[in-house]
């Protein structure tokens, strides 16, 4: 990354060269997510902190999140579902997701639901179920 930056900064020279540094430079990470379907910020108690078109979030068991997306989120066809663990924790943290899912079924909501609903998975290293906070988005 250091020698495209000396070259850009070489080859244009001035105020363009510092646009283009900036361009060139790699980008922090963002909760906001303007292209994307839906997101979620989800706190290791299951509680949602920030969302954009998610209708419910609850934590069933250890190590299990549940999250249903509004009827205006397509699921169907090829649709990208990314899950990041947020904060630090003494052992590393394996994340997974799945749309359904069975510790996810509740007899009390609709059938459309079951369609809507993603389960997410926290591990630790050990393979044994862990609370995690994470960000969700559906593309």
């Amino acid at each position: 990354m250091n020698t495209i930056r000396r070259f850009a900064t070489g080859a244009l020279g001035g105020a363009t060269a510092v646009a283009a540094a900036a361009l060139l430079a790699p980008m922090a990470a963002s909760a906001d997510t303007p292209y994307a379907q839906a997101s979620a910020m989800v706190e290791a108690n299951g509680s949602v902190a920030n969302s954009k078109h998610v209708d419910d979030v609850w934590h069933p068991s250890r190590g299990v999140y549940c999250v249903i997306v509004s009827h205006l989120v397509d699921l169907h066809g090829d649709v990208a579902i990314h899950v990041t663990p947020i904060g630090r924790y003494d052992h590393p943290r394996s994340m997974s997701v799945e749309r359904g899912g069975d510790e996810c079924v509740r007899h009390d909501l609709h059938h459309d639901m079951d369609d809507r609903t993603i389960t997410v998975y926290s591990r630790a290293s050990s393979r044994v179920p862990a609370e995690t906070a994470f960000y969700l988005t559906v593309s």
